[in-house]
C-alpha cells in the first residue's frame, strides 16, 4: 500500500465564494487557478498513492469533489473517493482513496474513542495556571479501512499554526516584543495541548489492542530540533509528544523516514525565520508515524522532492511558482 500526505497550500482560495461551486480564474498571487490545479494533480498522480491525505483542503467537500472530478479523473471516471472535510473552516482535512487501489472499505471512524475527540477538554493554554475549556483547531480526521484483509486506522492531524499576526514587526519592536512572545508561546501551548490529547487517544487504542495498525500523519507544525520558544520558554516539541513516552516503549510510534532521507533533504517547507534571523530556513513540518505493529512493514518512506520539483513553474512568481509551500511525504507498506 502506498500512502501520501500533503499540505496543499490554501486550496480554498481556488474556489468561488457563495452557493455556486466552481473554480476562480485567478486569485491574489495566483495568475491561473487552472494551471496551478493541474500541476498539483500532476504531483498527486506521479506520487501514485492508494491513499493521499490532504491538509488545507477547501471548506466544502463538494469543492474537493469538483477538484477530483476535474483534475483526477480518467475517461470521465473519478480516480478517488473523497472522505473528510468535516472541520477546520477554510483549511479542512481530507483523505482521497483510490478506487482501484488496495485500501478497501474506507470509512470515517465511528468508535467511541474517536467520537470523544470532538468534545472539549480542560487544559491551561495561556499559562495562568487555570484550566480552560479547549478543543481542536481542526478536528483530526480518522479513517478506517482494510489492506490485505487487515484493519488499518489512519489518523490525520493539522495542528494549530505557530503564526502570529504581524509577528515580524512586533518581534523587531522592543516595546511590542513581549506581547508577541506571549502570543507565540500561547500558540505553542495550544499545539502541545492538541498533540497531548491525540497522544492520550493513541495510548487508549494501543492499550486495548497492542497489535492495532495505525498510521499517524499530517502537518504537525513542528519538527526536529529545539526552537527559540522551546529553549527559553519550555514549550514542547509536539512530534516528540506524538511519538510517545520512552517510559512505555511498547506504546511508542516509529517515525517512518527520519533515518531514510539524507540530512540535506530532510525538510518539507522553507520559510524565513525572523526570530532566529535565518532566511529560507528548511523545516520538517510534515510527518508519518506508525504504531508498533507496523514498524517492520515499512518498505519505503520519504519526501517526494522529485515529484514536487518537476511541477515548479520557474517562469512564475509567488504562489503560482510552486505547487504548494509544503512538499508531500510518502510511505509504502508491505
Amino acid at each position: 500500500m502506498r500512502f501520501v500526505n500533503w499540505n496543499i497550500q490554501w486550496m480554498n482560495n481556488w474556489f468561488v465564494n457563495g452557493n455556486k461551486i466552481g473554480f476562480k480564474d485567478t486569485y491574489s498571487g495566483i495568475t491561473s487557478v487552472d494551471a496551478l490545479a493541474k500541476r498539483v494533480s500532476n504531483v498527486i498522480l506521479s506520487s501514485n498513492p492508494d491513499v493521499i491525505t490532504i491538509e488545507e483542503g477547501p471548506s466544502s467537500i463538494k469543492e474537493m469533489e469538483l477538484f477530483v472530478q476535474t483534475y483526477l479523473s480518467e475517461n470521465n471516471n473519478t480516480l478517488f473517493d473523497v472522505h473528510g472535510g468535516i472541520d477546520g473552516g477554510a483549511q479542512k482535512i481530507y483523505a482521497l482513496v483510490k478506487k482501484s487501489g488496495v485500501f478497501k472499505e474506507a470509512d470515517l471512524a465511528s468508535d467511541d474513542a474517536s467520537k470523544e475527540l470532538e468534545n472539549v477538554w480542560e487544559v491551561d493554554v495561556d499559562g495562568d495556571l487555570n484550566l480552560d475549556s479547549y478543543d481542536f483547531t481542526r478536528l483530526p480526521l480518522i479513517l478506517d479501512g482494510k489492506y490485505n484483509n487487515q484493519e488499518y486506522r489512519i489518523v490525520i492531524l493539522h495542528t494549530k499554526s505557530k503564526y502570529v499576526h504581524e509577528g515580524k514587526s512586533r518581534w523587531n519592536d522592543p516595546v511590542k516584543r513581549p506581547g508577541f512572545v506571549k502570543d507565540a508561546v500561547k500558540n505553542r501551548r495550544r499545539i502541545s495541548a492538541e498533540s497531548m490529547r491525540l497522544r492520550i487517544y493513541l495510548d487508549e487504542l494501543l492499550e486495548q489492542d497492542p497489535g492495532k495498525k495505525i498510521i499517524v500523519t499530517g502537518d504537525f507544525n513542528d519538527g526536529p530540533g529545539i526552537d527559540y520558544f522551546e529553549r527559553y520558554y519550555v514549550t514542547h516539541n509536539t512530534t516528540d509528544i506524538l511519538l510517545g513516552s520512552t517510559y512505555y516503549p511498547s506504546l511508542q510510534l516509529k517515525h517512518t523516514f527520519l533515518d531514510k532521507v539524507p540530512a540535506d533533504k530532510l525538510y518539507t517547507a522553507v520559510f524565513n525565520d525572523f526570530v532566529d534571523n535565518i532566511n529560507n530556513r528548511p523545516l520538517l513540518l510534515d510527518h508519518i508515524l506508525v504504531s508498533p505493529a507496523l514498524k517492520d512493514s515499512i518498505s519505503k518512506s520519504g519526501i517526494l522532492h522529485d515529484e514536487f520539483e518537476s511541477e515548479i513553474d520557474t517562469n512564475s512568481q509567488g504562489r503560482q511558482r510552486d505547487p504548494s509551500d509544503h512538499r508531500p511525504v510518502f510511505l509504502e507498506i508491505e
